[in-house]
């Protein structure tokens, strides 16, 4: 916890006028609000709460509202007093930042939607892949979690979309709306068509299922949180799950799916290098790690 007491410490002793800045009282109130949330990981699901990882979520929203803020020419001083707290200084840089609304959205009546994720630590490293399938009232019939060794983010991907239309076969499914947010294995099932000799047997695999496949989508991640939680989940647990009940499923993933039940959508940043855009700013650990800030 000493980082943490360090910044309350640089609050305590700076001047009035850092103190009242809003960046300084917002963020102290999102870093008071991180502990809370580690606190409760802590005790009712047994995570370990590190004081890395809180900076970490604090520093990443700090980027993300910093991209918000107009007119950071006039703010320059507040901002670089207030960022000084966390032991951060800023660079100037040129980026552009653009913010959309993504949510998972149901299929038509007589359809089923499967989405799909992979997760891969190290890439090539342990990794995991789950799915979860949804009629067009957001019911679930199924979702499943599963650990496959040492692969790659691709056969991880690809993977999971065997694992989910074999079950959609085990139970005579067809109909199928494919959701992935790997682009790379849309693209390469809209095609029909796959250039990568590992995939080779699991594709056969895939083809044999194709004709329950009716449309293929791809989702962003933050549209595809449930598929992503079961993949990591089976990353961690280094086993293969099939769950009937959404309360059966892992509590990040029933988190998400409370979200889409209530039609919640999540925000998307994405931020793009720009040739010549106004006066920007990038904020950078001292210590050689970096965060960008853009706008």
């Amino acid at each position: 916890m000493r980082p943490l007491l360090e910044v309350f410490r640089r609050v305590i002793d700076s001047p009035t006028s850092v103190k009242l800045s809003p960046f300084i009282r917002i963020s102290i109130a999102y870093m008071l609000w991180e502990i809370w949330k580690g606190r409760n990981s802590s005790r009712f699901a047994g995570q370990v709460m590190r004081v890395t990882e809180i900076m970490r979520h604090v520093t990443q929203w700090l980027r993300s509202t910093h991209s918000l803020v107009p007119n950071k020419t006039k703010c320059l001083r507040f901002v670089c007093e207030a960022f000084g707290l966390w032991g951060l200084h800023i660079i100037s840089t040129q980026t552009w930042t653009t913010i959309r609304s993504v949510r998972w959205t149901p299929p038509r009546v007589g359809q089923w939607k499967l989405n799909v994720d992979g997760a891969s630590q190290g890439n090539p490293g342990p990794s995991g892949g789950g799915g979860i399938l949804h009629d067009s009232t957001g019911c679930i019939l199924f979702a499943f979690s599963n650990f496959y060794n040492i692969r790659t983010n691709t056969e991880a991907e690809a993977m999971a979309i065997r694992d989910g239309l074999l079950l959609c076969e085990e139970q005579n499914i067809t109909n199928i709306v494919l959701e992935s947010d790997s682009k790379v294995l849309v693209d390469m099932l809209r095609a029909d068509s796959c250039p990568h000799w590992r995939l080779k047997n699991i594709w056969a695999d895939i083809m044999r299922c194709r004709g329950r496949i009716t449309t293929i989508t791809h989702q962003f991640r933050e549209g595809n949180q449930i598929a992503n939680a079961l993949a990591t989940h089976g990353v961690r647990s280094h086993r293969r799950t099939v769950f009937s009940f959404w309360q059966d499923m892992p509590i990040a993933a029933r988190g998400a799916h409370r979200l889409e039940r209530l039609g919640i959508p999540s925000l998307r940043i994405h931020r793009t290098p720009l040739p010549a855009p106004p006066r920007q700013w990038r904020i950078a650990w001292r210590r050689s790690r970096v965060v960008t800030i853009g706008c």
